[in-house]
């Protein structure tokens, strides 16, 4: 059976208790046994090239760029009577929103630090888990993945070069970026449940 990450954060809504234990035991298990050999992985893969494709990546995942982009297909959706392109916008915007508040007062209330090859200019960083690109990218992939499913596997796979980006720029650790794709993934998950149980729902294509 073919399971996509929308599905598996579907499944997650299904059993709650079982799936926080579930992710802790995934992220735990990530910290433990690979946070350090994919900060070594990251060093020892750096060159021009890859560089070069993680920083036109990296800037997808700020907030800003993914606003623009739920914003303009919400603004398009309305000018050009496109309910479905419409409804995906401010979907995909609602769900950045919400995971974002989640990650943020995690990140805040965990206080790990960044990695140390990050190199902060005015001391340590204290906001390293859960990563807020990771969790903002694979919330608004899982929306627009649910409304245009040929797009799906595309749009988790740009998601997940984006995450694994920020640990190649020694912004966040591999158990991070886990953190942050679950998050997101389960509170895009449950937007779109809930906004399939209304009258009128995100028919996708």
């Amino acid at each position: 059976m073919k399971v996509s990450p929308a599905g598996f954060g579907a499944m997650l809504l299904r059993s709650p208790a079982t799936a926080a234990l579930g992710a802790a035991l995934l992220v735990v298990g990530t910290a433990l046994q690979l946070d350090s050999p994919a900060q070594h992985w990251a060093a020892a893969w750096h060159c021009a090239r890859i560089d070069t494709i993680v920083g036109l990546l990296n800037p997808i995942g700020s907030g800003v760029t993914l606003l623009i982009v739920c914003g303009t297909l919400a603004l398009l959706g309305w000018v050009c009577a496109r309910s479905r392109m419409g409804e995906a916008g401010c979907l995909g915007a609602l769900a950045f929103m919400v995971a974002g508040l989640v990650e943020y007062a995690l990140k805040y209330l965990v206080g790990r630090p960044r990695p140390a090859a990050a190199g902060p200019l005015f001391g340590p960083e204290f906001d390293s888990f859960p990563s807020g690109h990771a969790t903002s990218v694979f919330a608004v992939a899982t929306v627009l993945g649910a409304v245009y499913p040929r797009l799906r596997w595309p749009l988790y796979a740009l998601a997940a070069a984006i995450a694994l980006g920020r640990v190649y720029l020694a912004r966040h650790y591999l158990s991070d970026i886990v953190a942050g794709a679950l998050i997101g993934l389960v509170i895009a998950s449950l937007l779109l449940r809930q906004r399939s149980s209304m009258p009128v729902a995100v028919q996708p294509s």
